[in-house]
C-alpha cells in the first residue's frame, strides 16, 4: 500500500529523557489511524514529531516520499493540516474569518483573499455544517461547533493528511459523535488521510481502519481494531481487565472493563 506518512526509527527525547523510541509506522494512504495509550505515552509528542513542530532526535519522517524537514512551512501546510487539542484563536474572530485562515499557504505576501478562496472556505463550512454560522464569534459558539470551525479551516488548507489531536476531549458524547462521523466521512469521501489521538477505546475502535497502541514512548502494537484491542493488550498497556463484546450492528467488538 502507498504510504502517506512513512516513520522510521524515530527517537525523540526531552532533555535527557526518552519520549519516543524508536517509532517504526508506515500509514497508509487514504487510512484513518487512530493512536491510544495511557496518559504520558508518546501520543501528541508523536504527532508533533509528524508535523515537524518538533524534531526528532534521531531517526526520519516522510511525507509523501519527502523528509518532512525539506519542506517549507507553506508547502507542508498544502500536504498536512493539523487540528491541535482545544485549538482555539486569540481573538474573538468571526468563524468565517477563522476557516478563510486555512488558505494562508496559498495567498502571497500583501494579498488577500481571492473569491476561489471564498469559494473553498465555503465549501468547507458546508461538510463541517458549519456554514450556518459563518458571521458568529468563534468565542460565541459551543466546543462542538468550534472543534467543527477548526476542522473547516484545516480542509480550506486543501491537505493530503490531516491530523488531529484530542479532537473530542472535553465535549459530551452527542458532539464525540458527530465530530468522528464527520472525520469518517471526510476520510472516505475525500480519501483523505487521518491520523487521530484518542482517549475513549470504544470510539476509537469504531472508527479506525488501524489501531497503533502505545505506551512508555514504544507502540505496542500496530494493526486492524480487532487484532490490536485484545484483553491481554488491553490489560499489558492500561492494567485493568476487560470483556471483548461483539455487537451485530458494528465490525468490530466493544471492551466492557471488569
Amino acid at each position: 500500500m502507498v504510504a502517506a506518512i512513512q516513520i522510521e526509527n524515530l527517537k525523540f527525547k526531552y532533555a535527557e529523557e526518552d519520549v519516543l523510541k524508536y517509532i517504526n509506522l508506515h500509514v497508509p494512504k487514504g487510512s484513518f489511524v487512530s493512536i491510544l495509550g495511557p496518559n504520558g505515552s508518546g501520543k501528541t509528542t508523536l504527532l508533533k514529531n509528524v508535523c515537524h513542530l518538533l524534531k526528532p532526535y534521531e531517526g526520519k519522517v516522510v511525507i509523501s516520499d519527502q523528509l518532512v524537514e525539506r519542506f517549507k512551512s507553506k508547502e507542508l501546510a498544502r500536504e498536512m493540516a493539523v487540528v491541535h487539542q482545544g485549538a482555539n484563536t486569540e481573538f474573538d474572530f468571526n468563524v468565517e474569518d477563522v476557516v478563510l485562515m486555512g488558505r494562508f499557504p496559498y495567498i502571497k505576501k500583501f494579498q488577500s483573499e481571492t473569491l476561489e478562496d471564498i469559494a473553498i472556505a465555503t465549501e468547507a463550512m458546508k461538510k463541517t455544517s458549519t456554514l450556518h454560522l459563518k458571521h458568529k464569534t468563534i468565542k460565541g459558539i459551543s466546543g462542538g461547533e468550534r472543534q467543527r470551525v477548526m476542522i473547516a479551516r484545516a480542509l480550506t488548507q486543501e491537505p493530503q493528511i490531516l491530523l488531529l489531536d484530542e479532537p473530542i476531549s472535553h465535549l459530551d458524547i452527542k458532539y464525540q459523535l458527530e465530530i468522528l462521523k464527520l472525520c469518517k466521512m471526510l476520510n472516505a469521501e475525500n480519501n483523505l488521510t487521518i491520523i487521530t489521538t484518542l482517549h475513549d477505546i470504544n470510539l476509537a475502535t469504531r472508527f479506525s481502519d488501524y489501531i497503533i497502541l502505545m505506551n512508555h514512548g514504544e507502540i505496542v502494537e500496530i494493526g486492524k481494531p480487532f487484532e490490536v484491542m485484545t484483553k491481554e493488550n488491553i490489560r499489558r498497556v492500561y492494567e485493568v481487565d476487560v470483556e471483548i463484546v461483539k455487537m451485530d450492528q458494528f465490525e468490530n467488538p466493544m471492551i466492557v472493563p471488569i
